[in-house]
C-alpha cells in the first residue's frame, strides 16, 4: 500500500507540474488581438493632408455610364496623382452590391475593409445611416464646401429626407429635364393637363420610361404630385406611411390611367431605359424624352444624335431634383486619401469640368455667386447653348425630392394601379 501511495503522489506531483508549467506558458503567450478600426479623427485640414497625401484610394461606384467612367479615369485620376500624389482605383459595382459588402463587413468585424470611397444617395444612405456603415461625421472639415457651397441649400442637409449630418458629401444634382424638337412642336404642353391634351390630339407620340426600373421614368411620375395634387412641397417630402401616400397618390394615378392607352403602344408597354426612349425619340417614333442629366440634350446635339432644334422643357409646375454624394465606409483604410479626393472632386474645376456635356453634363453643386468672374464666364460658356438650361431656370423650376420610402412606394402603387393592368 505504501509503495501504492508513493507512486500515486508521484503521477499527482507531475501532473501539477505539467498543469502549472502550461499555465506559466499561458501567461507568457501574446493574446491574439482582434483587428481594431482605423482611429482617424482629425481636427484641421492639415492633419487630413499630412496623412492622406501619398495614399492610393479606391472608390466603389456604379460603372454603368462610359463618360462618368472616362471623367474619373482619364481626367481626376492623373489630377490627383499630380496634385496629392494619390492613386486612385475605381471599382464599378452596383449599389446592391457594395451595399450587401459593407453589411457583410460590418457584420463580421473587418475593421479594415478594401474601399475608402462610395458614390451613394437616397435610400442607400439612409440604410447605411441606420446600419451605421459610414465613418464621419466629416464635411466640416472640407474646403472648397466651405467655400464655394451654399450652406442654406437644404440637399447638404437631408438627402431624400434623410439627415445628413456630415456623413456624406454633396458632389452633385440632377433634375428632370424633357427634350422635343421644336421644329415640329413650336409650342409644347406646359405641364401635365396639357400634355393630356396634347397625347389625346397626338395618340402614340408620347410616353416615358418604366418608372419601376427606369429613374427618370418614377421622377416623372413623382413630379405629377406637384401639379395634381393639392399638397405642399413640405407636406410632399415628409416622412408618411403607405397608406397616407396611397390615399394623395389616387388623384395622380387616375391621371397616368386616363393618359395610358393614348402612349405610345396604348400603354401596353414602356421603354426599359432613358437610352431606349432616346432611340424613339431620334428615330420619330416619339415627340419627347426625358432624362436626369442636365447636359444630356446638349451632348447628344453635339454628336449629331438630335438635331439641332432640340430644346429642353420643364413643366410649370416644376420637375424633382435630387442629389448625389460621396461616403467614406466605416472600414475605410484611407480615410484621410478619401477626404482629400472629395475635397478636390467638389472643387470648382472638378466641378465645372463634368458639367461639360461633352465630358458628363452633371449639374454641379457649387453656388455661382462664390465663384470668381473668370470662372463665371467659364459657366456662362457651357450654359449659353442650344439645348442646356442655365442653372437659374433649374433653380427656379426645381421641386424637391420626395421621402426615400416614399419613391419606392410611389412605384409599387404605379405597377400596381397602372403599370401592371
Amino acid at each position: 500500500m505504501k509503495g501504492s501511495n508513493r507512486h500515486h503522489l508521484k503521477r499527482n506531483k507531475l501532473v501539477l507540474w505539467l498543469l502549472l508549467f502550461v499555465f506559466f506558458l499561458a501567461g507568457c503567450a501574446s493574446p491574439v488581438p482582434e483587428a481594431s478600426p482605423e482611429v482617424f479623427q482629425p481636427d484641421n485640414w492639415e492633419e487630413v493632408m499630412a496623412s492622406g497625401e501619398g495614399t492610393t484610394v479606391t472608390i466603389v461606384m456604379w460603372g454603368g455610364n462610359d463618360q462618368v467612367n472616362r471623367y474619373m479615369d482619364e481626367w481626376v485620376a492623373p489630377a490627383l496623382l499630380e496634385q496629392h500624389q494619390i492613386i486612385l482605383r475605381r471599382v464599378p459595382m452596383n449599389a446592391p452590391e457594395f451595399m450587401a459588402k459593407f453589411i457583410n463587413e460590418k457584420r463580421s468585424g473587418l475593421n479594415r475593409g478594401t474601399a475608402d470611397l462610395v458614390w451613394i444617395n437616397g435610400e442607400n444612405f439612409r440604410t447605411a445611416r441606420e446600419a451605421d456603415l459610414l465613418w464621419g461625421p466629416f464635411t466640416h472639415l472640407l474646403p472648397n464646401q466651405q467655400a464655394y457651397m451654399n450652406p442654406e441649400s437644404s440637399d447638404l442637409h437631408f438627402d431624400t429626407g434623410v439627415p445628413i449630418g456630415g456623413f456624406e458629401a454633396l458632389w452633385g444634382r440632377a433634375q428632370l429635364i424633357m427634350a422635343y424638337d421644336s421644329a415640329r412642336i413650336p409650342e409644347p404642353p406646359r405641364g401635365y393637363g396639357e400634355l393630356l391634351d396634347w397625347a389625346r390630339e397626338n395618340p402614340g407620340r408620347f410616353t416615358y420610361p418604366n418608372p419601376v426600373d427606369d429613374f427618370a421614368g418614377a421622377a416623372f411620375i413623382r413630379s405629377a404630385y406637384y401639379e395634381l395634387t393639392d399638397l405642399t412641397e413640405e407636406e410632399l417630402t415628409r416622412e408618411m406611411s403607405r397608406e397616407e401616400i396611397h390615399e394623395i397618390s389616387q388623384p395622380v394615378m387616375d391621371y397616368f390611367r386616363e393618359l395610358q392607352p393614348h402612349l405610345w403602344r396604348q400603354g401596353k408597354a414602356y421603354p426599359a431605359s432613358q437610352a431606349q426612349l432616346d432611340d424613339f425619340f431620334r428615330n420619330g417614333e416619339t415627340a419627347f424624352s426625358m432624362g436626369f442629366e442636365v447636359g444630356k440634350v446638349l451632348g447628344l446635339i453635339r454628336e449629331g444624335v438630335f438635331p439641332e432644334t432640340v430644346e429642353t422643357l420643364i413643366f410649370d409646375s416644376g420637375s424633382i431634383g435630387n442629389s448625389h454624394y460621396l461616403a467614406v465606409p466605416f472600414n475605410a483604410p484611407e480615410k484621410a486619401g478619401a477626404l482629400l479626393v472629395i475635397d478636390f472632386l467638389q472643387s470648382p474645376e472638378a466641378q465645372l469640368h463634368k458639367y461639360n456635356p461633352e465630358v458628363w453634363g452633371d449639374m454641379p453643386a457649387i453656388d455661382p455667386s462664390r465663384l470668381t468672374a473668370e470662372l463665371q464666364q467659364e459657366l456662362a460658356a457651357i450654359e449659353y447653348q442650344p439645348g442646356m438650361p442655365s442653372l437659374e431656370m433649374l433653380a427656379a423650376s426645381r421641386v424637391p425630392e420626395m421621402h426615400a420610402q416614399t419613391i419606392d412606394w410611389i412605384k409599387e402603387i404605379w405597377q400596381e394601379e397602372v403599370g401592371g393592368r
